[in-house]
């Protein structure tokens, strides 16, 4: 792979962006397409559909093969509230794959004895969420009274 496209392929993974690695079969050259990225034709559909499946394989557009390598972001759970619901939903959300952090002000509830393995935010949610904002390979959970 070329060093140039590993360079800003890693850049988009490391930016939690969406990019899919289009290789033609043919004459090898590749490129980089990133989600929200126009491209016409069949090829487009063809990125389109693996962009919302996170899939990679070979695809046939414009009489050419091609294949293309998706990398997706990690969904990932946020959880606004460090109570006892969310006690129980970080195991199950961690069991089942996601990546979870808590966030709550309170450090007499965001604590590594009731979150055991779990990333936590002592600090209110516009703080993190100006750090770390939503993209829409993150799940919000908002459990807290407000």
């Amino acid at each position: 792979m070329d060093p140039y496209v590993l360079k800003t392929l890693n850049a988009e993974r490391r930016a939690r962006r969406a990019a899919i690695l289009v290789t033609d079969l043919g004459d090898g050259r590749d490129r980089i397409v990133r989600e929200g990225d126009q491209v016409a034709g069949d090829l487009g559909a063809a990125i389109a559909k693996a962009f919302r499946s996170g899939s990679s394989g070979s695809v046939e557009a414009e009489g050419r093969s091609f294949f293309l390598n998706a990398y997706l972001p990690q969904p990932r759970l946020l959880v606004i509230g460090a109570v006892h619901i969310s006690q129980a939903l970080a195991p199950m959300a961690k069991i089942a794959g996601f990546p979870v952090e808590i966030v709550d002000p309170r450090t007499a509830f965001a604590t590594a004895d009731r979150f055991p393995d779990v990333a936590l935010h002592a600090e209110w949610p516009e703080d993190v969420l100006k750090r770390q904002p939503l993209d829409s390979y993150t799940a919000l959970a908002a459990v807290t009274h407000d």
